[in-house]
């Protein structure tokens, strides 16, 4: 086998992975605070996903987790909300790329984060709340900031760990396989 496919393989493979982490994270570890909000750390594998393998792989795998947990629970995705699922995977990484240059500090964590909260959950989430259920924008507004701010916060702390961690240099030396790469290129 070609190791540009046992590449992509391997990446499909991690991608499957995280997109089941952000369904079991949205679906069964979710913590409901009222009708239309949940408090949850599912975002996380997402951000990663594509911090990790780029914007399409992320907003692949943010598209992917919230049209399966859809239908995992009975109901028919949200367009909106769906949207706002791939600029989860999207946005971050390529303000990560485009803006940072790869460079990755907690700040610029923070920024790319809260920015995708109010694009997305402040933006296309609440849209698709308003328009698809009716409920009124007093009720999601009340909460929906508070909520936005409160798992930026968090979910700044967890990715920053997460992508400081181990973690990033396994992916990047058996499934990226950049470390090696970069190896051979100096010998």
């Amino acid at each position: 086998m070609k190791k540009n496919n046992l590449k992509n393989i391997k990446i499909l493979v991690f991608a499957a992975m995280m997109v089941a982490m952000n369904i079991v994270l949205s679906r069964v570890l979710a913590i409901p605070v009222g009708p239309t909000l949940r408090i949850t750390f599912s975002q996380v594998p997402i951000y990663l996903c594509g911090f990790w393998f780029g914007p399409l792989v992320g907003g692949t795998s943010g598209f992917l987790g919230d049209l399966i947990g859809s239908l995992i629970q009975g109901y028919a995705p949200n367009p909106f909300i769906s949207l706002s699922a791939i600029l989860t995977g999207v946005l971050p990484a390529l303000m990560k790329h485009y803006v940072f240059h790869d460079k990755i500090s907690w700040w610029k964590v923070a920024i790319m984060l809260a920015l995708n909260g109010i694009i997305g959950s402040l933006g296309f989430t609440t849209l698709g709340l308003h328009l698809y259920y009716g409920t009124p924008w007093s009720v999601l507004y009340a909460t929906r900031p508070i909520q936005t701010i409160l798992l930026t916060v968090t979910n700044t702390i967890l990715v920053t760990l997460l992508y400081k961690s181990v973690l990033t240099s396994f992916i990047h030396q058996n499934i990226l396989n950049t470390q090696t790469v970069a190896v051979r290129k100096k010998q």
